[in-house]
């Protein structure tokens, strides 16, 4: 029945499935990526453990500079766990705009075949293409509401590990200053 729904739609419904196909794809090779980074992060392991280096390969500069450019680094870190997912917020635009394509061209055909008819409708087949028209809509709406809420769920995680690591860097940066000023004193 589905395949039926799916071959009545035409190219547009190929497309929009197509295009679910990738933003699941998308969603769930990021949801992996960011979990795993979460994992990481509990562990003390991976950027943690970048930016422990780089605070002991600048031991001597100002606590200011290093906090600037350790920012620059968990900047670095969120784009790159952030990269891909702005494809989940084009699918939610996009989809809904195919299907509203879809949508038109059923509406076309429908009425072409009106015309061919001579002016003589049957109701079966003008409802025949309505409902075809109707279905890619339907189609596209799926993928955008599906493609919505996964971009906003991993905008979220991105965001929370944005926080864990910059409050542990901050952390380190702090432990990092208090040694220098002990070390100062201790002269």
């Amino acid at each position: 029945m589905h395949m039926e729904w799916l071959a009545k739609s035409g190219i547009v419904g190929y497309v929009i499935v197509g295009i679910s196909i990738i933003t699941l794809a998308v969603f769930l090779e990021r949801l992996v990526i960011l979990h795993r980074e979460r994992r990481r992060l509990k562990q003390g392991r991976g950027t943690l453990e970048q930016i422990t280096r780089m605070i002991r390969e600048n031991a001597g500069m100002p606590g200011s500079q290093l906090a600037e450019i350790i920012s620059f680094k968990i900047e670095d870190k969120i784009e790159q766990l952030s990269s891909s997912i702005t494809f989940l917020r084009l699918s939610s635009t996009i989809s809904p705009l195919l299907g509203l394509l879809g949508t038109v061209l059923g509406m076309i055909q429908a009425f072409k075949q009106v015309s061919e008819m001579g002016g003589m409708v049957k109701p079966a087949v003008l409802a025949s293409g309505i409902w075809m028209a109707l279905l890619t809509t339907a189609e596209g709406l799926i993928v955008a509401i599906a493609a919505f809420f996964m971009y906003h769920y991993l905008q979220h995680l991105v965001e929370r590990i944005g926080k864990i690591i910059a409050r542990e860097a901050e952390v380190k940066i702090r432990e990092y200053s208090n040694d220098q000023a002990a070390g100062i004193h201790a002269q």
